[in-house]
């Protein structure tokens, strides 16, 4: 059986390259604007850019690492049409959706709403399409009242919130994205980042700069490392990135830091289960939630478990209990019923996930209009950071699942840690160090 045909590149660079002119003096400027035409040159050549060469096909991720000045944003400009190449040629079959500079494209005296219509019209939409896709850009962007006023008044936080709001849901067949999320909130970072995969799952073909390393390596298929505006590597994510560190850091590409001896861990308290106070999620409107609607999820506590009391702050090492609830819209068979959770971090990477049917758990028949509630406990190995939880019922098989009702974002937290963590877990390890011995007799 033939393997399927690869499909056509959606954006081909070859041999990208702008050139800039720096003149030494004011007065060479001149020069050169009127004794130029004799073939006399004043000024100095600076090539922020050199003979880049890529190509980006549906539903592939390019990540684009570099110092600060290497070229990443001028490569990006380039191909959003914002800059012209002195070099080279770029090949674009999509409509691309670019986040830029913070507020770029956006009218500062026009209203959100206004500035919704504004890019849509940009982007080829008409009117009436661009009217029926506002409400759901409103919902995701999540900036309230503020929809109705001036975008002169944002913050830089509801800038990106909107402006990624309308890029992605007027649905563009290739992505760029410059950075402009570091200014968001941990909860919409993670609502992004989900979003975003989505859309690769989807097809759309996405670029991204950033300096985080992990997002490159877990969202994108292929890495160009840009130095001094010329490709320094290309290709594996991790090869690419691993290189890229050592050049940073030098050695191994891993920042030196002190180590600090683990927490000892408590001895294991009796559990009280009473029924604690849930989170209401059906009062909840601001969530992405979607499934197929045969159960809705009610409800949900975290917490410590075994506290006298209910505990918002989390820190790496404690017992965490989740509880939750839901309720049945129809008469359903536990066979193959199964509530789920994950935690994800602000790159939308499932850190910590359990199901019922993964823990080899079967759950009872539910009654239309009953309620079923059950708790997990787990320990919390997340280092410091902000975390994302996401709730899940679900009809699961060895063959895949069909989601009930999925929750994400049902709570943002916060994990506190006293030890610098280099990775996304950071469980409770011991260490055993023999001391040095001296003058072994020989065997």
């Amino acid at each position: 059986m033939s393997a399927p045909p690869t499909p056509s590149p959606r954006l081909a660079a070859r041999g990208l390259g702008k050139c800039y002119h720096t003149y030494p003096r004011p007065f060479d400027r001149l020069k050169q604007s009127v004794l130029g035409w004799r073939g006399g040159k004043y000024f100095r050549e600076f090539w922020a850019l050199r003979d880049v060469s890529f190509e980006l096909r549906p539903g592939e991720a390019i990540g684009i690492v570099g110092r600060n000045g290497s070229g990443k944003s001028t490569l990006l400009q380039m191909i959003a049409g914002t800059l012209s190449p002195t070099a080279g040629e770029i090949a674009i079959d999509g409509r691309i959706g670019a986040l830029l500079e913070l507020g770029s494209g956006f009218n500062p005296e026009f209203t959100g709403r206004e500035n919704i219509a504004l890019q849509g019209a940009l982007l080829g939409f008409s009117a009436k399409e661009v009217r029926d896709r506002t409400p759901e850009i409103e919902r995701f962007a999540e900036i309230g009242e503020f929809i109705e006023l001036p975008v002169k008044t944002y913050s830089s936080g509801m800038f990106v919130r909107l402006a990624f709001a309308v890029q992605v849901l007027l649905e563009p067949e290739i992505l760029i994205v410059d950075e402009a999320l570091a200014v968001g909130d941990a909860g919409f970072q993670i609502k992004c980042m989900a979003h975003m995969r989505r859309m690769l799952e989807r097809g759309v073909s996405l670029l991204l700069t950033t300096h985080d390393i992990e997002s490159v390596r877990s969202m994108c298929s292929t890495a160009l490392w840009l130095d001094s505006g010329q490709v320094r590597g290309q290709g594996d994510p991790r090869d690419v990135t691993a290189a890229y560190m050592r050049h940073l850091f030098g050695g191994d590409g891993t920042p030196r830091v002190a180590v600090q001896a683990p927490r000892q861990s408590e001895p294991p308290r009796p559990l009280r289960t009473p029924h604690r106070p849930l989170v209401d999620l059906l009062a909840r409107h601001d969530l992405d939630r979607w499934g197929e609607g045969s159960v809705r999820l009610t409800g949900f506590w975290l917490g410590v478990a075994g506290a006298p009391s209910d505990n918002s702050i989390y820190h790496n090492g404690d017992r965490l209990r989740l509880e939750v609830e839901f309720r049945a819209e129809q008469d359903l068979d536990g066979a193959g019923l199964a509530v789920a959770f994950s935690i994800r971090n602000t790159k939308a990477l499932n850190i910590i996930t359990q199901s019922t049917f993964e823990a080899g758990e079967t759950l009872p028949d539910v009654a239309l209009g009953a309620r079923l509630r059950l708790a997990f406990e787990f320990d919390n190995i997340l280092p410091r950071g902000e975390y994302g939880l996401v709730l899940a019922v679900e009809v699961a098989t060895p063959e895949g699942r069909r989601y009930l009702d999925f929750v994400e974002n049902a709570l943002v937290f916060h994990v506190a840690a006293t030890q610098r963590a280099l990775a996304v877990v950071l469980p409770a390890v011991t260490i055993e160090i023999e001391h040095p011995s001296v003058g072994h007799p020989e065997t």
